[in-house]
């Protein structure tokens, strides 16, 4: 019994061994497939008819939007480089480059949306060896920092938009001569479709740390956060402040 069990168990090692060398080593092939490919700064601009960018140190192949991107199109100085910065400062002149330590937290933020965009609209072909990734691919301390901000950011708009649901903006009409002349509020505004209209209130918003009119359910009518208008009936839906 135990000579049959050897048998089986000697079998199935050569047969595994077999298919490695036909077909190759499968976890070998998988992680060949998650290795990154790493950039030097000036294989960017050596590809030949090729055009790739990186954005945050991440590189892609844009050559299929070349009308946008070859000599002469509207982006063609985002081209064999990272320019990071210059997507959300709109300097195009002397902000081609990846340095965004002291740019606002939404900044990072919109630099982030923009890779998402490279990441759904064109290949993405590995990394960029500097400030983002090390020289074996590795994200650095400095692109970490920035996913914390990102991620920061993420959480404060689903914050800020359950925030909006339970206070909508309200409706206003301003005029140049006299500023805010009316504050109203429907079962629509602020985009937010409910049952209730709501009252107008000052509303202290912790997530943007600005005022701004909302309207206000009944019930959140005592919240700490919530003013009454100089000169409005309470219980009014329209204020004239």
């Amino acid at each position: 019994m135990l000579k049959k069990a050897l048998i089986v168990i000697i079998t199935a090692v050569v047969f595994k061994s077999f298919l490695e060398y036909i077909f190759g080593d499968s976890s070998n092939q998988s992680k060949k497939t998650d290795e990154k490919k790493i950039f030097k700064s000036n294989d960017l601009s050596n590809t030949g008819e090729k055009l790739f960018l990186a954005i945050l140190g991440n590189v892609y192949d844009v050559t299929t939007g070349g009308k946008h991107y070859k000599k002469g199109g509207s982006y063609d100085f985002f081209v064999g480089r990272d320019a990071s910065r210059a997507y959300v400062t709109g300097d195009f002149k002397n902000d081609l480059n990846d340095q965004v330590e002291d740019l606002a937290e939404n900044q990072i933020r919109d630099i982030f949306n923009w890779k998402s965009f490279y990441d759904k609209t064109y290949p993405h072909l590995g990394v960029l060896e500097g400030k983002f990734y090390t020289s074996d691919g590795q994200k650095t301390d400095k692109l970490l920092h920035l996913e914390k901000i990102n991620q920061k950011q993420i959480n404060n708009e689903k914050k800020n938009s359950d925030f909006q649901k339970r206070f909508p903006i309200c409706n206003s009409e301003w005029t140049q001569e006299k500023g805010i002349t009316k504050l109203w509020c429907t079962t629509e505004s602020g985009g937010v479709k409910r049952s209730w209209a709501g009252y107008p209130r000052l509303v202290y918003n912790p997530i943007t740390k600005q005022d701004s009119c909302a309207c206000v359910n009944e019930n959140d009518l005592s919240h700490p956060n919530v003013k009454l208008y100089p000169n409005c009936e309470p219980k009014s839906e329209i204020c004239r402040p």
